[in-house]
């Protein structure tokens, strides 16, 4: 997939009758309806989507939320413009294009509100705080293994640690 600017999406998921979540076919828009199988109009809406589903934490399929009656789950995707478009003229009433705020406010208070700030790498901590030790009773310079624990316990920085 060439590079396309993304648009996240609301998407109401429903239950069927079976008790499995009810999606809309992604399969059925014309982006995807191409001739192909239904394997290959799937596969092509899956070139769609940047990546998988971030689902309403919060209230599922058996919680009641304000928004969200028992039954019923809300799940997010980012995907193309072109996607979005189409999803929204064939289910106006299951598909809302959220603004980046809205995204964002989706993001932090339904998909990841159990999710921890910040996550520790616990074991690579302490072996850090270990050679600290080991370094200082044996009088060994710690300047490089400092430097490493102030990149591992920088949240922002990729090495091992906090993210």
């Amino acid at each position: 997939m060439a590079k396309q600017e993304l648009v996240p999406i609301k998407v109401k998921i429903g239950l069927k009758d079976n008790g499995h979540a009810d999606y809309p076919n992604w399969g059925l828009l014309p982006l995807a309806a191409s001739g192909m199988g239904d394997q290959g109009r799937r596969d092509v809406a899956a070139k769609s989507m940047s990546s998988s589903w971030k689902y309403d934490n919060r209230y599922g399929h058996t919680e009641e939320g304000p928004d969200s009656p028992v039954g019923m789950q809300w799940g997010m995707l980012f995907v193309t413009k072109q996607f979005a478009k189409e999803a929204l003229a064939m289910w106006p009433d299951l598909i809302t294009e959220m603004t980046e705020a809205e995204a964002e406010t989706f993001w932090n208070e339904r998909y990841a509100v159990d999710m921890p700030d910040m996550k520790a790498d616990e074991k690579t901590l302490v072996t850090l705080k270990n050679e600290l030790i080991l370094r200082k009773e044996a009088g060994l310079d710690t300047t490089d293994v400092i430097n490493r624990i102030k990149k591992a316990v920088d949240p922002d920085d990729y090495a091992l640690g906090v993210r």
